[in-house]
């Protein structure tokens, strides 16, 4: 190893630090509770030769500057591992700003600093924006393949090749090595890692103008044994929660490459799914991400076929994010996407026809769709807001569910497809009709997809408590875009994990109680239930204590109390929300 010539015989453990300042692409998420397969394969570079290699996030960074920037100085190599190329709005962490980065780059040091991650396309922090490439002061190296490669070669032989590319060999050796360091996130065991299963495009008929994912034009796939060798080497590290989201299209996996595009294989899927299955016999979620309509509309047997093996082995709440982008024939044409509406619309339909069962009658659905809407578009107008409208409207009217519904605004990289589609033919929409429309999502669409999702008396499994205002609690399963859940409770703490029942549901968030002892229980608690307001509320705790052993017998007296209440629906739909166990 080249450090050692800098070092005397017998000399301490060369130290590496990973300063996570977290990642956001189209086919790979890395804000916490996320961990990234950036940091964890440049991790098992590090562990490949020998350093002792310490894990900070930036918001940890934040918190604690004195020691952090302590460790920073007594490290022989500092890692900084981030780039937004699709920013959004974060609950879990602040990715690391370009002024924070030139500031760690100013801290008193003795090793190399190393920048990796997105931001080798560019700088941006909000959509809507045009990135620009940074060169910051104090930065010795910069990323511009893969970092793990890049890595690997400067911990060799002290060369520094900021094109690398990364063997299957070297990632499939590293990315075992590197599951321990998840150990070290600051929010563990309480984390989801996202793992990889394919980068690149599987498109072969061009390439939207937004596109990063694609822009190296190679598609590559893992095999199952390293897929699963990684996550073998996470679950006995402790990690209980996957996302198969490092992938542009989970149905191209595995597939078979025809002229036309890759067709899915039902098999193949079904090996790889039971296979992460057998390889972490622990795990409490197993979702996805990415998936390409494009493939439902042109193989829509075969995808079905792989829906249906996906649905099988997954946890329920799962969600595949349709990239849609926009509905308008004239910016479809002029960015180079994906599907018509009526191929949109077939999409979300086979997925709703195939995942949207649910295991058990209260749980989440097993597999539904959500959709990508994508503003700042070449060719885009006032008609295209119209065109997005009238495609919601007719989902809602046909009864079809989506997961949930992203909006956001495109990034301009420097020499990108988009910067010049939109120099030619520049977005007409005004930013006032923008957010009206987006408000109209909110407002009317969104309420009515999330009550089909998870109807009133939807178990939540393992919500994480996170934040308190009042008397109610906010957290989040883990999960592919868990809905954000307000517990009706005052004895609920912060990270306290627990199962809640819904009880309602605001634009995006669902309000839940947990299952309530009826002797117990406080007013607030009871209040949320449907139909239940204060007075009902203090008559039920009047009728106190349900004190039968047997759970029949104290059903039996939960259900006369609101028979009593005069309301039958009430003895009908509310005793599924309380524990029938006597306490």
């Amino acid at each position: 190893m080249f450090f050692r010539k800098y070092e005397p015989r017998g000399a301490r453990r060369l130290r590496a630090l990973i300063l996570d300042g977290y990642v956001d692409e189209p086919a790979c998420f890395g804000v916490p509770p996320y961990i990234s397969p950036y940091v964890r394969y440049c991790a098992g570079v590090f562990a490949r030769h020998g350093f002792e290699t310490n894990y900070l996030t930036c918001d940890r960074w934040r918190d604690n500057r004195a020691e952090s920037d302590a460790g920073i100085a007594a490290s022989d190599i500092v890692l900084v591992i981030m780039g937004l190329t699709v920013p959004g709005r974060y609950r879990g962490g602040s990715p690391l700003l370009l002024r924070e980065l030139e500031m760690i780059a100013g801290t008193n040091r003795r090793g190399k600093l190393i920048l990796g991650g997105p931001i080798r396309s560019g700088y941006a922090i909000r959509g809507g924006s045009r990135a620009r490439k940074i060169a910051p002061d104090g930065v010795d190296h910069i990323a511009l393949g893969d970092p793990e490669a890049s890595l690997d070669l400067f911990c060799r032989s002290g060369e520094w090749d900021a094109q690398a590319v990364r063997s299957p060999l070297l990632l499939e050796e590293i990315a075992p090595l590197g599951a321990p360091i998840v150990t070290k996130h600051p929010s563990f065991p309480n984390i989801i890692a996202e793992v990889e299963l394919s980068r690149g495009c599987d498109r072969v008929d061009g390439r939207c103008s937004f596109c990063t994912e694609g822009a190296g034009g190679v598609y590559e796939e893992r095999g199952v044994q390293g897929v699963t060798g990684e996550v073998a080497a996470l679950d006995a590290a402790g990690v209980r929660a996957f996302r198969l989201g490092r992938c542009s299209n989970v149905l191209s996996w595995g597939g078979d490459r025809l002229p036309g595009g890759i067709r899915p294989n039902a098999a193949r899927m079904s090996e790889l799914y039971s296979s992460i299955r057998a390889a972490a016999p622990n795990l409490s979620v197993l979702h996805t991400d990415n998936c390409n309509p494009l493939t439902i509309a042109a193989f829509p047997e075969e995808s079905s076929s792989c829906l249906q093996a996906i649905a099988r082995y997954n946890t329920e709440g799962d969600g595949l994010s349709l990239g849609l982008e926009s509905i308008d024939p004239a910016v479809t044409v002029a960015n180079g996407l994906k599907v018509t509406a009526d191929e949109a619309f077939l999409a979300i339909r086979l997925i709703n026809e195939t995942g949207g069962v649910r295991r058990t009658p209260d749980a989440l659905p097993s597999l539904l769709p959500g959709i990508n809407f994508l503003f700042g578009l070449a060719g885009e107008s006032r008609e295209s807001l119209d065109i997005n409208r009238r495609f919601l409207l007719k989902l809602m009217s046909s009864g079809l569910a989506v997961r949930r519904i992203n909006i956001r605004r495109a990034i301009v990289f420097p020499g990108s497809g988009l910067e010049a589609a939109a120099a030619e033919n520049p977005p007409r929409v005004r930013e006032r009709d923008y957010r009206r429309w987006k408000e109209w999502v909110r407002h009317e669409v969104d309420p009515v997809m999330l009550e089909r999702v998870a109807p009133n008396g939807t178990k939540i499994k393992d919500v994480i408590a996170e934040e308190r205002a009042g008397h109610v609690i906010f957290g989040r399963a883990l999960g592919s875009y868990p809905p954000l859940v307000g517990i009706v409770s005052k004895s609920v703490q912060t990270g306290d994990k627990l199962d809640v029942l819904v009880t309602g549901r605001g634009g995006r968030s669902l309000t839940a109680v947990r299952p309530l002892d009826p002797n117990s229980c406080g007013r607030e608690e009871l209040e949320a239930l449907p139909g239940i307001g204060r007075a009902r509320a203090e008559f039920f705790i009047s009728r106190r204590p349900y004190a039968s052993q047997n759970p029949e017998e104290r059903l039996r007296d939960i259900k006369k109390t609101f028979d009593a209440m005069d309301s039958p629906e009430l003895s009908e739909k509310l005793p599924r929300y309380f524990s029938l166990s006597r306490s």
